[in-house]
């Protein structure tokens, strides 16, 4: 498996592909990170996932009662 983190100058980009992969298969996947490279995009997530927040203090399961279809 191969990971790159890279920050793209223009629209076209060049990756390298390792030689054991040549003639297979490959997934290519392109997403923003999200990581610690960027104060403005960290503090936009951490707001993002503040709205979500939940305590499940006090929460018990009962599994009867999920699987109660009445």
């Amino acid at each position: 498996m191969v990971r790159q983190v890279i920050i793209p100058t223009e629209e076209k980009s060049t990756i390298s592909i390792p030689a054991e992969y040549y003639g297979r298969e490959v997934e290519v996947l392109v997403f923003p990170h999200y990581g610690h490279t960027s104060n403005q995009d960290s503090a936009s997530m951490r707001e993002l996932f503040s709205r979500y927040l939940f305590s499940f203090e006090g929460y018990t399961f009962n599994r009867d009662e999920a699987n109660d279809y009445e």
